[in-house]
């Protein structure tokens, strides 16, 4: 057996070295944690701490600049998104307010332009999204005050890009809508379902979004939440009336429907409408239009009542038998009012029963020549003539009464326009969102007013704004023309409206100033005197009305006396004076009247003269032909 030499260790030893208690030696410092004493691996970990807290914190300084980066992303594509649909916002220019005013065919320049611009609002949105809700970034959300921020980051962002990616697939489908070829009756039928069906998808899309935590939210966040919550709501709101407005028109234009049509003459004006001189029958089936022969209505009046009167006509205007004489239903601005008195008028002179009522004047008239093209007519004397939007305003108020034909050739005239333009419809091409701009844009002039028995196509008229309906605080200036003439398109009127704030009420002042600018050598037919009347050529009589809101109060005027006061409707209360101009001869009468100091604002309604009203008011000057809101709380 070899020896063993004196520095080698010994197994016998080391087993007796344990049983003693003693620690083994240590040969090796660097060694490993479960070969090294307690305190040894104690130093060793303090020792090895500040290292692993380095790392961590450098772990936690990237890990925190990740997410700070990212969120400084998400909000510089947030705003891109915004800039984006502020561009959109800034090409749709038609009366819907939205992006559907603005659908061209594919090829269309500016249709192409909105659909990139949609398209880059969707996708900086989304990507706005996918970094508030990077898996890096996730942590974070459970964070008291932070993770809310970052919450309500990811919702809006979110919601933004679904809302946005959902009206860009509408957009492109009604795109193809309008590139589709809509030359006959049984095209735009289809044309209209289609468009139906994608304003439905489209509503069902952007329905209920999801905007995260509303509470809590840092100064812009919040409003960054309330800002895209307006706008949600105002999308939906214009996508709903859109689809209700489609819908309607869908089902008039399917028919089949019996619609009791009243030609109103802007040369002789009554309340918010001419007046009704012509009236006749429009039938509508299957897309097809069909109008008859338009009567005088100078020659239709009842022997006996024809309808029931609503109590607040009868109180202000009784004395003109509304319910005989057809040239004074509309003494009202009620057009829902003065259309189902017009309706049981005509089933009592025999005919049969209307679906609905269609008002129409030559400003209306001229709305749908923009929408079908010129017309043709042919004259009493056999001539041929072109009518189109650029002349039919001067041929119908004043030219056809320069001729030496009669009243009745005059009166066919008319009703020669219209039927030919109805005709048009059936002829030629157009797109269902074309017609819809055709009749807000004239409904909201009160140049064509619509009302029917339908409820589905009521409402259609109603989204529309074609029902002639008047808000609770609207505000509309009428002069009725008493004068059996046709001098009203040349009086000028214009309203300066002032207020002041006096406790808890504003007293409200309209100064109406009204210019007789009647040329000499007018035909009777325009100028008068009517037979019976005790009034020179070219002399103006009429009231002066003034719708107000029902809660005013306190009425007075100067410049003439008030001679009718009162409720009329639900919503409106009428201030009335005399008014009487020779030719050549100004008048300025104020109307004065308290509105409660929790009516910050009035809409000024359209009146449909021709030409139209101007108004001032707080330094802006407009003429009214379109309903304008006033700020009456000036902040």
């Amino acid at each position: 057996m070899p020896e063993t030499p004196d520095d080698a260790a010994d197994p016998a030893d080391d087993a007796d070295h344990a049983d003693d208690g003693a620690s083994p030696p240590v040969d090796d410092p660097a060694g490993p944690d479960d070969a090294a004493p307690a305190p040894v691996r104690r130093a060793r970990r303090r020792r090895r701490w500040p290292t692993v807290l380095g790392v961590v914190a450098v772990l936690l300084v990237l890990w925190l600049g990740f997410v700070a980066f990212r969120l400084v992303t998400a909000a510089a594509d947030a705003q891109r998104g915004v800039d984006a649909l502020q561009r959109v916002s800034d090409l749709s220019t038609g009366d819907l307010g939205s992006f559907v005013d603005s659908v061209g065919t594919p090829d269309d320049p500016e249709a192409q332009e909105v659909q990139a611009e949609l398209a880059t609002a969707a996708d900086a949105f989304r990507s706005a999204s996918d970094a508030a809700d990077s898996p890096l970034v996730a942590p974070l959300k459970v964070v008291p005050v932070l993770g809310r921020q970052i919450r309500s980051v990811s919702a809006l962002s979110g919601s933004a890009a679904s809302s946005t990616e959902a009206s860009l697939t509408a957009f492109r489908s009604l795109s193809d809508v309008a590139a589709m070829d809509t030359s006959t009756p049984e095209a735009r039928l289809a044309a209209g379902d289609r468009t139906q069906v994608v304003l439905t998808e489209l509503a069902d899309a952007i329905a209920d979004p999801d905007l995260g935590p509303k509470k809590g939210l840092i100064g812009p966040l919040a409003e960054a939440y309330d800002r895209f919550a307006e706008e949600s709501d105002r999308l939906n709101g214009t996508v709903d009336r859109a689809l209700t407005g489609v819908t309607g028109v869908n089902q008039f234009i399917k028919g089949p429907s019996n619609y009791l049509v009243l030609a109103a003459n802007n040369a002789e004006m009554r309340a918010g409408s001419g007046m009704y001189l012509q009236a006749g029958e429009l039938h509508v089936d299957a897309g097809r239009f069909a109008m008859t022969e338009l009567q005088p209505t100078a020659q239709m009046v009842l022997d006996a009542p024809g309808t029931t009167v609503d109590p607040d006509v009868q109180a202000l205007w009784s004395w003109l038998q509304p319910d005989r004489e057809w040239r004074n239903i509309n003494a009202t601005p009620r057009f829902g009012e003065s259309a189902r008195m017009a309706a049981d008028m005509w089933a009592a002179s025999g005919h049969a029963p209307v679906d609905g009522v269609i008002a129409m004047d030559v400003v209306g008239l001229q709305r749908m020549l923009e929408l079908v093209g010129p017309v043709e007519i042919t004259e009493a004397d056999g001539t041929v003539t072109s009518i189109s939007a650029d002349n039919v305003l001067t041929s119908l108020l004043l030219q056809q009464y320069l001729g030496s034909g009669s009243v009745d050739e005059r009166r066919d005239r008319l009703s020669t326009v219209g039927q030919a333009v109805f005709a048009a419809l059936n002829e030629r091409g157009y797109e269902p969102g074309q017609l819809l701009q055709a009749v807000q844009s004239a409904g909201r002039g009160r140049h064509l007013l619509i009302w029917s028995s339908d409820p589905v196509e009521q409402a259609g008229w109603e989204a529309l704004d074609a029902s002639g309906a008047l808000p609770g605080n609207g505000l509309l200036l009428s002069i009725l023309n008493r004068g059996g003439n046709k001098l009203d398109q040349f009086l000028q009127v214009a309203a300066d409206m002032r207020w002041t704030t006096e406790g808890d009420h504003r007293r409200v002042s309209v100064a109406v100033t009204a210019t007789n600018a009647a040329p000499e050598n007018l035909p009777r037919y325009v100028g008068g005197p009517y037979p019976g009347l005790d009034v020179e050529p070219g002399q103006y009589v009429g009231v002066l009305a003034l719708t107000v809101p029902k809660s005013a109060t306190a009425p007075a005027t100067e410049g003439a006396d008030l001679f009718l006061s009162g409720e009329d409707g639900p919503t409106s209360r009428l201030l009335a004076t005399r008014i009487d101009l020779r030719r050549g001869q100004s008048t300025t009468i104020t109307f004065q009247f308290d509105l409660p100091d929790a009516t910050d604002e009035v809409v000024v309604l359209p009146s449909a003269r021709v030409p139209p009203v101007v108004w001032t008011a707080d330094g802006d000057s407009w003429k009214d032909r379109k309903p304008r809101s006033v700020d009456l709380d000036g902040t």
